[in-house]
């Protein structure tokens, strides 16, 4: 059964007479055509035992549409015109029409009818009705209460019968009657001339709206009646809520409980509600986002240049360092160069200065000479203003290189005796 679309029909057919009870159950199929899901037959005496077993057979839930077709004792039907009205409105109508249609009327008596065809230009309805005695429907109820499953509809077969049928077609419900037969809204007598006409039309439009797939061993013939009931009760009273005013003659306990429309209408009703918030929340919403991506990529670019800020911070940072210890650093005397000069011109002519570092009156070269027997070590030793602080010496027998690092201290003020150095040299 879809949620909200058509249910599944089932519906059960009486043969009193052969004690047997046929049942078939329909689902809607594409194109407003139904498939028959199952379709089963039981025989006992018992009339509940075997409705039970058909229905346990075809699998019948609550979900499924269950009509029962019968025709119980002294149940009438005619077919009358009335202007089209709501359905308790027919109903009354149709209690005026019962005295001229049949032909004992009961004391306490339900009507039943359904509505077969509607003249557009006049606006008059075709409605065919049965009336069924209350004393016999209360029997039959009595019978309906040990079913395992509730039964949505009690029917007069007759009702049923398609509207494509003509009034010229000859039908024949083996179940309830052998010996007469249905034409012109009437019970004629059966007889050899309508004998081979009968159910033609009804059987061909069985086939065409209802696919099924018998064996060879069943007969299609003792399904008919359940088969029409269950097409009616497709086309008509699982879509229609007027067509089941106009059938229900149950007790409302007998019934299931049916909220299909109820739960039609709650779900347009959510429908609604989620579109009017959907629409009341949603521009605040988009609102709400869009200011919050402007304000999250504020903050992302805010977050950039603070970045920027702070490695441009530590660059300064570092830069002031460097120039803090440029500032802090001690140059030495300014007659350094003096120091320098005076040094070249007392050292000999083969040896060659390769470093030569000034620190707060002390001076640390690297020399590297070729000669053998040049004592670098005893050579400034006896130089004057200066003290050998230490002193390395070593010769590189490969190449006859000697190189010798020398740290000197000077002991004189170095303007004066710088002064005094250079002038003399020159």
């Amino acid at each position: 059964m879809s949620w909200l679309g058509l249910p599944e029909v089932a519906a059960l057919a009486c043969d009193w007479k052969h004690e047997r009870v046929c049942g078939v159950r329909l689902r809607p199929h594409a194109h407003h055509v139904c498939e028959v899901v199952k379709y089963a037959s039981a025989v006992n005496e018992d009339w509940v035992h075997a409705a039970n077993t058909v229905l346990k057979e075809l699998g019948v839930n609550r979900s499924v549409y269950l009509i029962v077709a019968a025709l119980p004792e002294c149940c009438e039907s005619f077919v009358c015109q009335l202007p089209k009205a709501p359905a308790e409105t027919l109903r009354e109508a149709l209690r005026f029409e019962v005295p001229r249609s049949v032909m004992s009327v009961p004391e306490k008596y339900k009507l039943q009818y359904t509505v077969c065809a509607e003249d557009a230009e006049s606006g008059m309805l075709k409605v065919r009705c049965a009336v069924f005695p209350e004393e016999y429907l209360q029997k039959f109820c009595n019978k309906l209460i040990s079913l395992r499953n509730k039964v949505d509809v009690l029917m007069n077969p007759l009702l049923a019968l398609p509207a494509e049928l003509n009034s010229e077609d000859i039908i024949q419900l083996a179940e309830f009657e052998n010996d007469f037969c249905w034409q012109n809204n009437n019970w004629l007598l059966r007889d050899g001339e309508n004998s081979a006409a009968c159910n033609k039309h009804l059987d061909e439009i069985l086939q065409y709206n209802c696919h099924c797939k018998y064996t060879e061993d069943d007969n299609p013939a003792i399904y008919r009646t359940a088969m029409m009931t269950a097409l009616f009760g497709m086309r008509k009273l699982a879509a229609d809520s007027q067509a089941q005013a106009g059938m229900n003659i149950l007790p409302d306990f007998l019934r299931p409980a049916r909220f299909r429309t109820q739960l039609r209408l709650l779900v347009v009703l959510l429908v609604l509600v989620l579109g009017v918030n959907i629409f009341r929340y949603g521009g605040g919403f988009v609102s709400r986002y869009q200011e919050h991506s402007k304000i999250s990529a504020q903050i992302k670019n805010a977050r950039s240049k603070v970045q920027n800020l702070r490695k441009k911070v530590k660059s300064g940072d570092r830069e002031i360092k460097e120039l803090q210890k440029v500032a802090d650093l001690q140059l030495g005397s300014r007659e350094c160069l003096g120091y320098l000069g005076y040094l070249s011109d007392k050292l000999p002519d083969n040896v060659l200065l390769s470093n030569y570092r000034w620190n707060e009156g002390s001076i640390d070269m690297n020399l590297q000479t070729t000669a053998q027997d040049l004592d670098l070590v005893s050579f400034f030793n006896r130089l004057p203003g200066f003290k050998v602080v230490s002193a390395n010496q070593r010769t590189n027998p490969g190449n006859n290189l000697t190189n010798a690092n020398i740290k000197l201290s000077v002991e004189v003020p170095g303007g004066k005796t710088a002064s005094k150095k250079t002038g003399g040299s020159r």
